[in-house]
């Protein structure tokens, strides 16, 4: 079963991962198409800025999902690798643990959110405003995904089992 939520995860985060090129590469476009049009055409496009603040959104949350998979957030590693093997196995399982359960709230909080701004639109592009929102509780439910497996599977173990 273990085996299973860890292989979902994986497979989650890789393409999660393309998810993420696809939209920094276009997210970057379109912040060149904004200086492009801004400073030789004279003229900015009204719609550039607004998706790039969107596919923003997107792009971080979504890198911050499979940094949730990886360990690859900020922690002090310097203080961990002092604690004795148990300590350090417990700690790994106690701040996944609070991930996870931030996650949760986030992704619950984030669909209240989405819910209560239904049928907005954006001020620019007049698309709906949830293409902005719904990362929220998206975010939330694949960061809880991944806590979930570093919570059963601790990341201290993982390295020593092939991938």
């Amino acid at each position: 079963m273990l085996t299973l939520l860890d292989r979902i995860s994986r497979e989650v985060a890789r393409v999660t991962g393309w998810i993420v090129i696809a939209t920094a590469t276009l997210m970057i476009l379109c912040l060149i198409l904004q200086v492009f049009s801004r400073y030789v055409l004279g003229s900015a496009f009204s719609w550039t800025e607004e998706l790039a603040i969107i596919l923003f959104a997107w792009t971080t949350l979504l890198a911050a999902t499979s940094a949730i998979r990886d360990g690859a957030h900020v922690r002090l590693v310097f203080i961990i690798s002092a604690l004795p093997e148990p300590v350090r196995l417990v700690w790994s399982r106690v701040v996944a643990a609070a991930v996870l359960a931030f996650c949760v709230v986030f992704a619950w909080s984030g669909a209240t959110y989405v819910d209560s701004t239904f049928g907005q639109v954006t001020a620019a592009m007049r698309i709906s405003i949830e293409w902005l929102h719904v990362v929220a509780p998206v975010a939330g439910v694949l960061g809880a995904l991944h806590a979930l497996t570093r919570l059963l599977i601790p990341l201290d173990l993982k390295e020593d089992s092939p991938s």
